[in-house]
């Protein structure tokens, strides 16, 4: 469970969120620690964010415009590397760019039930959540041959198609007449770069490409957080109305 005293000053600084759903609290799950954030760290740590994903997308946007002047990557099997009968794998990823952290605001989700105080009167209740992760892609990377040349390719190695997830509580004061939810925001890494799928299949007297195509690929990989939680910023907020 998160063992945090509950603050009083999230909620009153007005500043976060609308005036109908407010951010109460903001709690920093990584590398192995639970931090209760100030509204003020938390509005600092948004917007630090946002400038880095916009910068991110600059420089996807110039690797993409790059990729679609070339032909792709070629490659040439050599006499050494012909084996009859065989399925020949020649697929490469070649990674751009490889970045630690990015907070994933397009993913953030509704991750517990909402608890309602019914009562006149502010009381204390236990928010109960569940949140999973795993890797997102702008491709399907359904191909034996494209997993494979990823895993080679990107900095972290196998470890990209890992899914954390796992349960914990909050507890949490509630106004009356309001309830209160947790959300989640998963902070995950990001590979972008070339894809280039090639297989060839020799049947003792040609060679014969099956498979040839080179794409732009944009993954961005879950990481574990604290005690099997995936890696994110979790939010407790709050509305006098139910949430969706």
């Amino acid at each position: 469970m998160f063992a945090f005293a509950v603050p009083s000053t999230f909620a009153e600084s007005g500043s976060i969120g609308s005036e109908e759903i407010k951010v109460v609290r903001a709690i920093l799950v990584e590398n192995g620690v639970k931090k209760e954030l100030s509204a003020t760290e938390y509005e600092v740590l948004m917007e630090q964010n946002n400038h880095k994903v916009q910068e991110i997308e600059r420089q996807k946007n110039i690797n993409q415009a790059k990729l679609n002047k070339n032909d792709g990557v070629a490659n040439e099997l050599k006499p050494d590397e012909i084996t009859p009968f065989a399925l020949i794998d020649m697929s490469i990823y070649t990674e751009a760019g490889f970045i630690q952290s990015v907070y994933r605001n397009d993913l953030t989700r509704r991750i517990s039930v909402p608890v309602y105080n019914e009562t006149s009167q502010e009381v204390t209740r236990t928010i109960s959540f569940t949140a999973s992760q795993s890797y997102t892609s702008n491709v399907s990377l359904t191909s034996t041959y494209a997993k494979n040349a990823f895993t080679a390719g990107v900095t972290v190695g196998s470890s990209w198609s890992n899914t954390y997830s796992d349960s914990d509580s909050v507890t949490q004061k509630i106004p009356p007449h309001k309830y209160s939810w947790m959300e989640y925001t998963p902070n995950m890494s990001n590979s972008y770069g070339t894809m280039h799928e090639e297989v060839w299949n020799f049947d003792g007297f040609t060679n014969v490409k099956i498979v040839d195509k080179t794409y732009f690929l944009d993954v961005y990989i879950a990481k574990p957080g604290n005690a099997g939680l995936p890696d994110g910023l979790y939010t407790v907020k709050e509305s006098s109305t139910k949430p969706n």
